[in-house]
Parts: structure tokens; C-alpha cells; sequence
């Protein structure tokens, strides 16, 4: 049996449930890891969604590892700086990063669009150790703009003609992207303000200053629930739990509409095999708990990931496919 296959029937085995097994064969003693602090790159601001992932994360590996994790936020170039930092440390598994499809698949594909060298090769330079997290992407307006439903705010911005704005988190970010994918197939024109961050982004859209942003439902949630935004769909399969009064793309009329995105854990290749296996279980152990399920995943609105380590590369490589087919639609509007 080779290594791939050896990690897809140990993640299963978790996934079943069967926790202790893989600990007890590949504990921190056996592989000589961890002996010294873990450190989680997030190359996000600190207090954002990515945030509400990693430091409930590192919490539960410490209790793991007996080790300090230190969650290091390293914010800046469309998750650029970040990655670069952990290309930067050695390969030993002190190192990680928490990623998503913002610099593993995005930053590359919108080089010539943007103008901004990503210095790394993903294939080549990052190898997964397990996802955190997958959401859809929920459409939310201003409590101002007269809708109150997918179809209505179409009309609406068709009605419009370029006066409504829309929030991004950066030129070539997956809101940018996504807002013009909608617009694209709903032949509609809605201006792009870029912001470098999403708290600025949630300031305004709940002022009125933007009226619409497409973004993963974690930032968005709390004000959504407390009435301050309105959210109009989900582009989830089915409706999310948190949302459950909010309908699907599917079901308010644009079936083909899909944004889809995910955050999970890399860190270098070429950290040696020992280190990276254990590295796999206990970061899904920790995704697979229902402490961090319940709390951290499914209340910030995330999903709960399908993918486990073994599946994790071909996820990824199907992830960046996807981005460019995706981004070669709708290369015209984004050049603008």
C-alpha cells in the first residue's frame, strides 16, 4: 500500500469515529514532534472569520500537544504575505498556514489581471494537512434597498443602471470575482468599491454606502440575524442551517449560479512524513469533534468539510481548475 492510500483509509477511520488508533500508532513521542511551539500563519487580519477558525484551533492542539500554538496574523496582498512568511521557515511542521482558495487558487490565476507576482508554486511549495471549513457564499444587501428577494434585487439593479455598489475584499478576491459571475449571468452592472479588508466592507454596506456583497456568511451573520442586513441567497446545494429562512440560488431562479469556497491548514513540502502524518490526524481529529463542529464550524455559518487528508490534494488541484474556468468567464469584467 502506498503513502496516498495509507492516509485516505486513516482519514476515513476518523471520519467513522475511530480517533484513538491513529493517535496511538503516530503520537507526538513516536514521530519526536512537536517539542517546541506550533505557530498558524493566517494571513488575515486579526478578528475576521479566518480568525474564528484557527485560535479555537490552536486551542484544542495545545491541549493535544502540550505545546504552545501561537496564531501569528500576517494580513496583505491578497493572502500573499502570509504564505510567503511560511515559504520563509523551514520545512519541520512548526509552521503552518491557514489558507483558502484566496491565495491557493485566486492569487495565481489573477496575476495578469492584477499585476501582483505570487512567489510561490502551489503545487510545488505547499502540501495540505486538512480542511477546516467549506461554505457557500450568501448575497447580502442593505436593510435600505427596497427587496426582499433574489429576484427583486435583480430587477432592482437592472432598473439601476450602474448606481448600486458592491464590496469586495480586493481586486481578484473570490467576492469580486463571484459579484461579477452574478452579474454576468443576471445581466446586471454594479459598480466594484474594493476594501482591504471585510470589517471596513460590513461598516459600510451596513451604513448604506455599498448596498450588495457576496461573501462566505461568517462576517455578514451576526448583523443578518440581528436585522442591521439582509441576506437574499445562499449558494450552498441546499439552505444553510444558520440561514435557514434564506433560499438557495437554486430556488430563487439562477441554478447554474455557484461560489463555493473553503479555509484549511498547509504547510511546507518537504516536511518530512512522520511530522506531516500526525500533523493530518490531529488537525482532523480536531475538525471532527463536535466541540469545534458545533462551535466554531457550524456556528460561523461554515459547513462542515467532506473532505478529509487523503482527499485533500486532489481537492485542491480541482479547486484551482475550477477558479480558472471560472475566472476565464468572466475575464473581461475584471480587466475593467
Amino acid at each position: 500500500m502506498n503513502r496516498r492510500d495509507a492516509i485516505r483509509l486513516m482519514a476515513g477511520a476518523l471520519a467513522a469515529g475511530v480517533v484513538g488508533r491513529t493517535f496511538a500508532q503516530n503520537s507526538p513521542e513516536s514521530a519526536g514532534f512537536p517539542s517546541k511551539p506550533i505557530r498558524i500563519v493566517v494571513p488575515f487580519p486579526a478578528g475576521g472569520a479566518a480568525d474564528a477558525l484557527a485560535r479555537p484551533l490552536a486551542l484544542q492542539l495545545e491541549k493535544k500537544t502540550g505545546q504552545s500554538v501561537i496564531v501569528d496574523n500576517r494580513p496583505g496582498a491578497n493572502t500573499i504575505i502570509g504564505a510567503g512568511n511560511v515559504l520563509s521557515s523551514p520545512p519541520d511542521g512548526y509552521t503552518l498556514l491557514l489558507a483558502n482558495e484566496a491565495g491557493l487558487a485566486l492569487a495565481p490565476i489573477m496575476t495578469p489581471i492584477t499585476g501582483v507576482k505570487v512567489p510561490f508554486n502551489v503545487e510545488a511549495d505547499f502540501a495540505g494537512v486538512s480542511l477546516l471549513a467549506q461554505y457557500g457564499s450568501v448575497l447580502t444587501v442593505s436593510k435600505n434597498l427596497p427587496v426582499k428577494n433574489l429576484q427583486e434585487f435583480l430587477a432592482y439593479a437592472r432598473q439601476s443602471k450602474s448606481k448600486l455598489n458592491y464590496a469586495s475584499f480586493g481586486i481578484g478576491s473570490q467576492p469580486h470575482i463571484m459579484m461579477e459571475m452574478l452579474s454576468r449571468q443576471a445581466g446586471i452592472d454594479v459598480t466594484h468599491v474594493p476594501y482591504k479588508g471585510v470589517a471596513q466592507a460590513i461598516v459600510d454596506l451596513t451604513a448604506g454606502l455599498v448596498q450588495v456583497m457576496i461573501s462566505a456568511p461568517a462576517a455578514p451573520l451576526p448583523y443578518i440575524k440581528d436585522g442591521r442586513l439582509r441576506a437574499l441567497a445562499y449558494s450552498g446545494e441546499k439552505r444553510l442551517a444558520e440561514l435557514a429562512d434564506v433560499p438557495t440560488f437554486a430556488e430563487g431562479g439562477l441554478p447554474e449560479f455557484n461560489a463555493r469556497g473553503w479555509f484549511g491548514v498547509v504547510m511546507r513540502a518537504g516536511t518530512p512524513a512522520a511530522i506531516r502524518d500526525w500533523l493530518c490526524d490531529a488537525v482532523w481529529a480536531v475538525v471532527q469533534s463536535p466541540e469545534y463542529r458545533k462551535q466554531v464550524i457550524l456556528n460561523n455559518g461554515y459547513e462542515v468539510p467532506e473532505v478529509d487528508p487523503g482527499k485533500m490534494p486532489a481537492f485542491l488541484m480541482d479547486d484551482r481548475t475550477n477558479w480558472k474556468r471560472t475566472v476565464r468567464l468572466v475575464q473581461g469584467r475584471l480587466a475593467k
